[in-house]
């Protein structure tokens, strides 16, 4: 096995060891603040993150990963790096100050205003902790930085529910991501052991903007692409509406993003040392591109055959009103999955300012698919994004493979092996779909016989997976479970 192969397996198992436990306690809080809080308090805090998240990812993306990115880093380049992110940190959260009565009015209305000005006090503190994060990923500090953002939200949840349960409503998730981002600046700043200086030197500014910038502003395009359905929701529908869409997909999305993160965050730094070697990339983008999907349409079944279990588990009964909506939004994680893919081989390859006009493509996209899809209500802008984001993932893949002079017929096979195993799991689903009742009972009945199907295609015949995980995924599955 070679060394860059071991990297991975060692950070993807510490990441997945953490990714865990965060994942099972924001299910956890997930779970109470959907029985806490209102549909119209899901609706203004969504409005609220989707306006943030677009200003967050200004602060946050570009110039961490030109830290992870670059071969050689000195103490200059670091705070120059952190100066930088400074800078931009002020410069953002003021931004968002100035201008959030207005954006209030586009979005819903003046009630958004103050919790956007609460909500600037993050990028400032997301500016700097990206720095600090950064410094960790590229040591391969993967257990520091979960355990860094597991203490964060432990603490963060209980005084959320606390809040909520004083009736503080939206404010209470919005204190819990406000005090989130603070203590993880606050720990990570331990963590690294590193006393920066203020440097202001524009050449150095230039070279991290060079790589920086460019990926920066691709994150802001894809944020504004990805939010573009909650942006719209109220103009379209109404802030009930919006809270009504964006549970499902909130809870899809996170457990995704935790899915997506174990192996961006282990990936691309490996991979940044590969980006001189065109046969090692070859290899890893033909492993990757089966192996993840392989994973993302195992998520995407989880949610799919058993969306009314989760609903009623993660949501509460008076939430099955919106099953249909669930199952449609089930196949968003392979969407989400490639498209992290893509934007990772993108990444280690510099290819950022390629990856800045994917973006625009992306947002282009998405406002014209969700203004065709909403005249037949939520479903259809849920599918309209869904199709909006997979054609501009299509296209970024197909980029890549050019770039990495791949045989584009090779990868489409690779890719549809790697469903392969969906022709014996669909049938037994939809034999479970009508003829199992549709209770809790019936709901727990059809979620052990789909474990136990999927148990046994993986760890029992794993041939009728596929050739390349019986021959790669399953020994390293069996060796793993031995050593146990």
């Amino acid at each position: 096995m070679s060394g860059t192969t071991q990297k991975v397996i060692k950070g993807i198992s510490t990441q997945t060891v953490v990714t865990i436990a965060l994942g099972v306690v924001e299910i956890v809080s997930f779970s109470i603040m959907s029985r806490l809080l209102s549909q119209k308090d899901f609706g203004y805090y969504a409005a609220i993150t989707a306006v943030a998240v677009i200003f967050q990812s200004l602060s946050e993306t570009g110039i961490g990963s030109a830290i992870v990115q670059k071969k050689e880093l000195d103490k200059k380049y670091i705070n120059c790096a952190f100066s930088l992110s400074l800078i931009l940190g002020i410069i953002i959260a003021g931004l968002l100050c100035l201008t959030s009565g207005f954006i209030a009015d586009f979005v819903a209305d003046q009630t958004m205003a103050n919790p956007l000005r609460i909500f600037s006090l993050t990028l400032i503190c997301s500016c700097l902790s990206s720095v600090n994060i950064s410094l960790l990923q590229r040591n391969l500090k993967f257990l520091q930085i979960g355990l860094i953002h597991f203490f964060a939200l432990i603490i963060t949840t209980i005084v959320a529910v606390i809040l909520a349960l004083k009736g503080m409503g939206y404010y209470a998730i919005l204190t819990k991501a406000v005090l989130q981002s603070i203590l993880v600046l606050i720990i990570s700043s331990f963590a690294v052991k590193i006393r920066y200086s203020f440097i202001f030197d524009k050449n150095e500014y230039k070279k991290i903007f060079g790589f920086g910038g460019w990926l920066m502003f691709s994150a802001v395009f894809r944020n504004i692409a990805n939010q573009t359905d909650r942006l719209l929701m109220t103009s379209l529908f109404s802030i009930e509406t919006l809270g009504l869409y964006t549970r499902p997909k909130e809870f899809i999305y996170t457990i995704t993003g935790k899915c997506n993160s174990i192996f961006d965050s282990v990936l691309f730094p490996v991979l940044s040392t590969l980006q001189d070697d065109k046969e090692k990339l070859q290899l890893s983008f033909h492993n990757t591109l089966y192996f993840l999907n392989i994973m993302a349409m195992l998520i995407a079944l989880i949610f799919f055959c058993n969306s009314e279990l989760i609903i009623r588990t993660f949501f509460g009964e008076e939430w099955l009103h919106v099953n249909t909506l669930f199952m449609v939004l089930s196949f968003y994680p392979i969407l989400l999955i490639n498209g992290r893919m893509s934007d990772c081989f993108l990444r280690s390859l510099a290819l950022t300012k390629q990856q800045f006009f994917f973006r625009i493509g992306q947002f282009v996209f998405a406002i014209v698919f969700i203004l065709i899809g909403y005249r037949w209500g939520i479903i259809a802008v849920a599918l309209s994004i869904m199709l909006s984001y997979g054609c501009i993932t299509s296209i970024k893949i197909l980029f890549v493979m050019k770039k990495l002079q791949l045989n584009i017929y090779n990868c489409v096979v690779i890719f549809l092996h790697s469903f392969r195993y969906c022709l014996f799991v669909f049938p037994i689903y939809f034999i479970c779909y009508y003829f199992v009742p549709h209770s809790m009972f019936g709901n727990i009945i059809t979620a052990i016989v789909f474990a136990l199907t999927i148990s046994l295609l993986f760890l029992v015949f794993p041939k009728l997976i596929g050739k390349k995980y019986n021959n790669e995924g399953y020994i390293k599955i069996k060796s793993f479970l031995k050593k146990r």
